[in-house]
């Protein structure tokens, strides 16, 4: 008798303590704004209710799907995105002067309490806290482990693009991507 409320204090304990994550339907995207209705998708990321990292890239090694299985501590900073209004994350809408960009855009959208939160965003726009958020998936995002490689079916990621087109009107601040040329 005593082992088997053991067994049950310890299967509760682990179901109380289970990953939880408080945002639903995290999706992260790397693009370039080819023309005001289309987008190139760099990297694509979800994140499951179960805690998983699904990574779509197209970078240095090929085009690749990745998945990270996030631990407590990680989702605990992750679920501290609702701790504000994304667009209060925004410390600055333009350029310091002779401030040039060639990076790619970012897109964030997630669901809490029942509302589509997103956002268009480029680094360096960004608040220190809301990177830092951001740096736990970012190591798995651009990290390429080799052991972490899944096969899944190619993606046109075509949902993902509308909603960028969509929010790319309301964040219209954003810097296009300078081209730098040398001079020979």
């Amino acid at each position: 008798m005593k082992n088997i409320i053991s067994l049950f204090a310890i299967l509760l304990t682990f179901f109380v303590n289970a990953q939880k994550l408080t945002i639903q339907y995290l999706k992260i995207a790397d693009y370039d704004l080819v023309s005001n209705s289309d987008v190139e998708i760099k990297s694509h990321s979800t994140l499951d209710k179960k805690g998983n990292l699904i990574v779509y890239s197209d970078s240095w090694n090929g085009k690749n799907y990745f998945k990270y299985q996030l631990s407590q501590e990680e989702i605990n900073k992750i679920n501290l995105l609702v701790s504000k209004d994304l667009e209060s994350f925004v410390k600055q809408k333009q350029l310091d002067k002779n401030q040039y960009f060639a990076g790619s855009r970012r897109f964030i959208t997630f669901k809490v309490n029942g509302k589509i939160k997103s956002l268009c965003f480029v680094q360096p726009f960004m608040t220190d806290y809301f990177k830092d958020l951001l740096k736990v998936l970012d190591k798995k995002i651009y990290n390429h482990n080799a052991s972490a490689i899944i096969i899944m079916p190619a993606s046109d990621f075509e949902d993902t693009k509308k909603e960028i087109i969509k929010r790319e009107q309301i964040d219209n601040y954003l810097p296009h991507k300078a081209v730098i040329r040398q001079i020979k």
